[in-house]
């Protein structure tokens, strides 16, 4: 995940609004409030998952951004109720 800590910005993110903000997602605030730790912890998931899939990519911020609010937007959706699992 080394890849995804270089991203201009991240370091500064502290709250997982924060998070989709910084990735332009939109969000149910008042659910994200009470489940934003699956969320995260998904997203965490995800990101160290996507090691071989951000090999394959371009060596570029722009690239490694957009992979990491895809898999932001995906774990917000994997944890949303209603969604499927």
């Amino acid at each position: 995940m080394e890849w995804f800590n270089r991203l201009p910005g991240v370091a500064e993110l502290e709250s997982a609004e924060s998070f989709f903000a910084f990735f332009d997602l939109p969000y149910d605030a008042s659910w994200l409030r009470k489940c934003h730790l699956p969320v995260l912890r998904e997203f965490h998931r995800r990101l160290a998952a996507a090691v071989p899939l951000r090999n394959n990519l371009e060596d570029s911020t722009t690239a490694d951004w957009q992979l990491a609010r895809r898999l932001l937007a995906e774990s917000y959706q994997q944890i949303q109720p209603g969604e499927s699992q």
